[in-house]
């Protein structure tokens, strides 16, 4: 099961294992004591750099956060490092191996390239079924439903939207005025969120500038390529703050709608509901229960306990950014007004039942 976008990156182990590799590698090839270094040791330097550190990265960095395929962008830049560590008339051997990343890359962009061709077509069908959803409704939802309805469910679908959304919220959405009324309620305004927010984005563009500037002074490909994931990262935290803020949980009629940003969502049914309690676990969520336990909270310095949880009488199936899903029987949520939610979903309950006894 893929667990929830908003769990922490872990950058000392990640930091300290590709440290540990990158250092052996200098000392192995930029020391006179290992001279000359056999042509067999250059496989498993390039199993290191361009396998293992990818591989380190998805792991720690890029997973359940960012596309996968930023890893080809990571053994790219991994392939810079092995160029300017091991002597040229060794790297000479393995001069395919950039030109067949690239290649895979291109592969990949192409087929979205394609995909986005097919949309572009039916863009005036999605346009108006747009126009014609409640206008009330906010962006998220109201793009979701309007492409549904004419594309088949795909996972290359569900990530296109994800991009689309992610970039209509971080330049877009400043404007538009959240949804409020009896029926939505918001889950930052009473955490740091925002703060938090803000700090990582302010440390991205630093960071940008100093490693832009420090790589440009020797490899300018893989400056421009840092520069990139930097600026995409930027985009990604503007984006899924703005959202946030903008799409509040949402109860209907008959469903409690769940939207964490643009990073995962839920549209529960009242009618599979079991029961609903004042949430009494710990702060943190063990890695055992998130298998099964939709998290309906923002991330914040010091993480609080969720206010309320929902048994399920069924497993549902939860979407999360980039066309995954993850089915769950639990829902744990914390909202800044928790009892009018629960009083809310105390009388949804109680009609859908009343309904179904009729």
């Amino acid at each position: 099961m893929i667990k929830t976008m908003n769990r922490p990156i872990r950058w000392i182990p990640y930091l300290f294992l590709s440290l540990l590799i990158i250092g052996s590698n200098v000392i192995l090839y930029q020391t006179t004591y290992f001279q000359p270094v056999p042509t067999s040791v250059l496989i498993g330097s390039m199993f290191d750099f361009l396998l293992v550190i990818p591989l380190l990265t998805y792991y720690f960095i890029i997973r359940k956060r960012y596309s996968w395929k930023l890893t080809l962008l990571v053994a790219l830049v991994s392939y810079a490092f092995a160029s300017w560590i091991i002597p040229d008339d060794l790297m000479k051997s393995v001069s395919l191996i950039p030109k067949a990343l690239l290649l895979l890359e291109a592969g990949f962009i192409s087929i979205e390239l394609y995909l986005l061709f097919i949309v572009c077509r039916k863009l005036p069908k999605v346009k108006k079924t747009y126009k014609e959803i409640n206008g009330e409704l906010p962006f998220l939802l109201r793009i979701k439903q309007a492409v549904n309805l004419h594309f088949m469910k795909s996972r290359l679908i569900d990530s296109l939207i994800s991009e689309v959304t992610m970039l209509y919220y971080a330049f877009f959405s400043w404007h538009r005025a959240p949804m409020i009324n009896e029926q939505t309620f918001t889950y930052h305004k009473n955490t740091s969120y925002v703060a938090l927010q803000l700090m990582l984005i302010h440390a991205l563009i630093i960071e940008s500038v100093g490693l832009h500037y420090f790589f440009s002074q020797w490899n300018h490909t893989v400056s421009l390529i840092l520069l990139f994931i930097n600026i995409y990262s930027i985009l990604f935290l503007i984006g899924q703050m703005q959202a946030v803020k903008k799409v509040p949980v949402i109860v209907t009629e008959h469903s409690l709608i769940l939207n964490i940003g643009f990073i995962k969502s839920l549209d529960l049914p009242f009618k599979y509901i079991q029961e609903w309690k004042t949430y009494e676990g710990p702060d943190e969520l063990s890695a055992a229960e998130m298998k099964y336990t939709f998290e309906a909270r923002v991330s914040d310095f010091i993480p609080e306990k969720p206010n309320i949880e929902l048994l399920l009488k069924i497993p549902v199936r939860s979407e999360i950014i980039y066309g995954f899903k993850k089915d769950v029987t639990r829902v744990v949520i914390k909202v800044d007004e928790p009892a009018e939610l629960m009083r809310l979903i105390d009388k949804r309950m109680a009609e859908d039942a009343s309904n179904l006894g009729d």
